[in-house]
């Protein structure tokens, strides 16, 4: 029995010594993201080109609804039209939403929120945007209805 286990020692420590390998260590990969939700907002969204018609407006919350026939053409990343009148204008990204300021209109220097739904479906159906013109001290709220043409 002794011979056994003096045959078996060895025999232990030596495949227990050659089943031992050193690992590289390498750097962990970066975890790819998780994406759960499918809705792309896309940052650069931009309206230039793009042709809308108010068709109705409401000055404050519950005063009647006013039919309006106004064009605007977005004719480049800061410069639009209303009517044929050129003005400034600004858009971009919010954290959920755009925020669109209009200079010069008939209703003073006016700024609102818009959604990527309405952008997509070319309607805004009475969002609010607040006369922002410097020096009014108003802050009048208009909401306006607006169709992408």
């Amino acid at each position: 029995m002794i011979n056994c286990i003096k045959y078996i020692t060895p025999l232990v420590l030596l495949v227990g010594l050659s089943s031992c390998y050193k690992e590289d260590i390498q750097p962990p990969n970066p975890p790819t993201p998780i994406i759960t939700d499918s809705t792309q907002i896309d940052s650069t969204y931009n309206l230039i080109g793009q042709v809308w018609v108010i068709s109705s407006y409401r000055i404050g919350e519950f005063g009647e609804i006013l039919p309006l026939n106004d064009t605007i053409e977005f004719i480049s990343s800061n410069q639009y039209t209303y009517n044929g009148s050129q003005s400034p204008y600004s858009f971009y990204p919010t954290a959920s939403a755009f925020n669109l300021t209009l200079n010069y209109t008939p209703f003073g220097n006016i700024s609102g929120t818009i959604y990527a739904g309405n952008l997509f479906t070319g309607e805004i159906n009475g969002l609010k945007f607040t006369d922002i013109t410097f020096g009014s001290g108003n802050q009048t709220n208009y909401y306006l209805w607006m169709t992408k043409q």
